[in-house]
């Protein structure tokens, strides 16, 4: 790591100083992965995880599997950290597509107000963390971003970044499942798992003050979140994998380009 102090992604653990993996991934075939160890055991390893995978493993099944993932990828590796993060502004763009595609949003996240984290946040603790063994010794981390707000306010705010309008509907987890294998496609064993992650992303969270203690700055606004998200409609729709398994790879000697 260069002293830019910011993280650039490879695949080769051989031009890598430090192993990044994604255990709060939807995607089952990324959440596999991020449970075969040992992965590049001589780099130090951190873990991303969900906040609350603690604490509210046992009335959330996504937590739960989040959970028991974060305890393999730590028990397999002694050098390690645990970063548990508030949702993401990757975990929008399925929101934006949305958004985009439909002028509407349906879903079954809870009622709380979120504390949405920028991935490139995360990337930047991730690169303070590889060069500072004495932070990571097991830790666990907790990290949000800047402002709470609730998913219906942030429905406003990204259709606006997007120049259009949507109405927010809320479903039941059944007709969501439903609707992401008939009408959308998805796979079965995705869409089984999308309400329970929504319902986390829902979860009330305090804001903690970790990224600016880390980084000597606050977190990036909600607005960055925001746009980050209406950007990422610009491709093709993938399928679904909230967190950051298709972000998060290894931070490595270099510049994030």
């Amino acid at each position: 790591m260069e002293a830019t102090s910011r993280a650039v992604l490879v695949s080769d653990p051989a031009e890598a100083n430090c192993a990044l993996v994604d255990v709060a991934s939807l995607t089952p075939t990324a959440h596999a992965e991020a449970c075969r160890y040992p992965l590049a055991p001589s780099l130090p390893l951190i873990i991303i995880s969900a906040l609350g995978a603690d604490t509210a493993a046992e009335s959330n099944p996504y937590l739960a599997e989040v959970a028991r993932a974060e305890s393999t990828a730590a028990q397999a590796h002694a050098d390690h950290c645990v970063l548990r993060c508030a949702p993401m502004d990757v975990d929008l763009a399925q929101v934006a597509r949305q958004i985009e595609d439909f002028s509407t949003v349906y879903g079954c996240f809870s009622g709380g107000r979120v504390p949405w984290l920028a991935v490139e946040d995360v990337l930047d603790l991730a690169a303070v963390l590889a060069t500072e063994p004495a932070r990571r010794a097991g830790r666990v981390y907790e990290i949000t971003g800047h402002e709470s707000v609730t998913v219906a306010t942030t429905v406003d705010r990204l259709a606006s970044a997007l120049g259009s309008r949507a109405d927010y509907h809320v479903l039941e987890p059944a007709q969501l499942v439903d609707a992401l294998c008939v009408s959308v496609g998805w796979s079965l064993d995705v869409a089984l798992r999308v309400p329970h992650h929504q319902q986390w992303i829902g979860i009330e969270h305090p804001t903690s003050p970790l990224v600016e203690q880390a980084l000597g700055r606050p977190p990036r606004l909600l607005e960055a979140c925001i746009a980050h998200a209406a950007a990422s409609v610009a491709g093709p729709a993938p399928e679904p994998g909230p967190g950051t398994a298709d972000k998060l790879a290894a931070p490595t000697k270099g510049t994030r380009s």
